[in-house]
């Protein structure tokens, strides 16, 4: 089995307190997690997935209790996209999942039948009916329900990374050079998304909670792996809860490890927003705030610079290769900056 005790015995307890009578036969570290420890547990009774979740004093987000509650909101309104729940241990930070056998989509395979899928598994856990029984459901992380404060989560991402680079030790000045062009560009973008939006008389109002939708967060085909029979089971949701669902497009949108083709854009956002009263105001608000959901991920992809994310991916993977790491998540921004300042211009 080659694994510590340290492992084995929070698994162990896991299985007993899910009433799985089980003999391990092996348990395997998985690669699938960026941000946490996954494990394929063989037994007797079947094959199992734990989790072990990243914990640190910078990091104040409950990973844990957000993905499980929501995972057990999902397991009862949606129709099998999600893994069953059997256990978890808050004070350990373990939680045991059903282990999902499938494969992943890579970048430039998703096709209209995945989208659709992602469509339906949003309408399901977003009907009225299921939204009035999770009201005990958090808030996602980052979540905002007014454009300025939409505008207020980039410019704070881009400031704390501009404090990460210039205060490192080994300053990156190719890094600080991209952030630089990229907060010029920021500037007039946001000047511009703020006009539009006070002129409607939405910059500082809050959408009201009958608009708010439960997303997935981080919602994409890098979350998702496919069966044998064509059905997307969808995985990861620390970062899930309560949110603006203008949100929750950009961000689809916007994922940098299996993007979804901008073909799909009109048809997602028209079938998502008729779950909530007033589609056609959530449709605008998608539109307004897509590039600067965008902006936001350049950000994402920097997050690498930033000492707790650093610590978290260490985490998830002993040999991490630092400094590549580093070297191919810049790439990774500017490759979404240029397509930025093509759209723009």
């Amino acid at each position: 089995m080659n694994q510590p005790a340290e492992n084995l015995l929070p698994i162990e307890e896991l299985l007993s307190q899910a009433g799985i009578d089980a003999v391990i036969y092996a348990v395997k570290l998985s690669n699938m997690g960026d941000n946490n420890r996954i494990y394929r547990v063989e037994t007797s009774k079947g094959i199992f997935a734990a989790k072990q979740y990243f914990h640190h004093e910078g990091d104040r987000r409950d990973r844990l209790s957000a993905e499980y509650v929501f995972l057990q909101y999902a397991g009862k309104v949606s129709s099998g996209f999600v893994p069953k729940v059997y256990a978890c241990n808050r004070g350990t930070g373990w939680a045991l999942y059903e282990y999902i056998e499938g494969a992943h989509i890579c970048s430039g395979e998703v096709e209209w039948r995945h989208v659709e899928q992602a469509v339906i598994f949003f309408q399901e856990i977003n009907t009225s009916v299921s939204r009035r029984g999770a009201i005990s459901l958090p808030l996602a992380s980052e979540a905002v329900f007014s454009v300025a404060d939409h505008l207020a989560i980039v410019a704070g991402r881009i400031e704390c990374l501009y404090e990460a680079l210039s205060s490192a030790n080994d300053k990156d000045q190719s890094a600080i050079q991209f952030l630089e062009e990229l907060q010029c560009f920021w500037s007039q973008l946001a000047s511009e998304v703020e006009t539009t939006a006070a002129a409607a008389g939405w910059l500082d109002k809050s959408l009201d909670k009958e608009q708010y939708c439960l997303s997935p967060s981080d919602f994409g085909f890098h979350n998702a792996l496919l069966k044998a029979n064509g059905d997307i089971q969808f995985i990861d949701f620390e970062y899930a809860g309560f949110d603006d669902p203008a949100k929750m497009v950009g961000d689809f949108f916007a994922q940098l490890a299996v993007p979804v083709g901008t073909e799909f854009y009109d048809r997602f956002v028209q079938l998502t927003m008729q779950s909530f009263p007033d589609p056609q105001h959530l449709i605008w608000r998608a539109n307004l705030l897509q590039t600067v959901c965008q902006v936001k991920w350049c950000c994402i992809a920097l997050n690498v610079f930033l000492p707790v994310h650093m610590a978290r991916r260490k985490f998830s993977n002993l040999q991490l290769d630092e400094t590549a790491l580093k070297k191919m998540q810049l790439n990774k921004a500017k490759q979404i900056f240029k397509k930025l300042k093509q759209k723009t211009t």
